[in-house]
């Protein structure tokens, strides 16, 4: 199958940092180039069709629903945003995927696999999802404010459910971002974090001690859930840092 060409439309460097890496470890992808704003993108198109966009909605000078509408023959879009509300719009614009960042390597694969179920012949991408990229230090991008952060897995102490939002307890302080626990769950290695209430998520490697069912985790206690607890003990085992058996 001959690969698909893209292109990343988005204002942030970091979100175009993530796609980029996640396009080059993608196969059926050739990324032709990235843009700022929707007139680079404009200028690029013209210079350059493509097969796939990757489109911010959010943007500088023209948002990204006004410029798929400004094209008269648009590619395959996949809208790449921080904001929820406008997906029934993205979607009556027929995008193949609307994906909400932080986005995921799993949760692209999905959306770049939809794409290719439209080509002509039904060609796909394989079933197996492609493995996630490493990283040379494995971390996670959060929503805080108006900006993408990237933070160190190894810097998270906690994560905190505040209903539609999540506090991220770090090493340097918390960090809140728009997101469910489960969310943020389903994105972090499960070797590394499990769950020990429903409103807690915690890195094993940051449990200090453990008495009776409250875990001391980075100066904080946190209850262990009667639920939780067998799940917790088993993967403290299995984890090895405490020389359980």
């Amino acid at each position: 199958m001959t690969p698909l060409s893209c292109l990343i439309v988005d204002d942030e460097p970091l979100a175009q940092e993530v796609l980029q890496t996640y396009v080059a470890h993608t196969p059926g992808l050739v990324l032709v180039g990235t843009c700022a704003h929707a007139p680079a993108a404009l200028a690029a198109l013209r210079q350059q069709p493509v097969d796939l966009l990757f489109l911010d909605i959010e943007m500088p000078l023209l948002n990204g629903l006004e410029f798929l509408r400004s094209l008269a023959q648009p590619p395959a879009v996949i809208f790449t945003t921080a904001y929820r509300e406008y997906a029934v719009e993205g979607f009556e614009l027929a995008a193949v995927d609307y994906l909400v960042k932080p986005v995921s390597f799993p949760r692209f694969t999905q959306a770049v696999n939809r794409v290719l179920h439209r080509l002509p012949g039904g060609a796909v991408a394989p079933a197996a999802p492609v493995a996630a990229p490493a990283k040379p230090e494995a971390g996670i991008f959060l929503r805080v404010d108006k900006r993408l952060v990237k933070v160190a897995l190894a810097d998270i102490l906690y994560l905190e459910s505040l209903k539609d939002y999540v506090r991220v307890h770090t090493r340097t302080g918390p960090l809140v971002t728009y997101h469910t626990l489960q969310g943020l769950a389903d994105q972090l290695p499960a070797d590394r974090f499990v769950r020990v209430h429903k409103s807690y998520l915690v890195a094993l490697e940051h449990v200090r001690a453990i008495e009776g069912n409250v875990l001391e985790v980075g100066g904080a206690h946190i209850t262990l859930s009667r639920l939780n607890r067998e799940e917790v003990w088993a993967r403290l085992r299995q984890s090895g840092i405490w020389g359980l058996r």
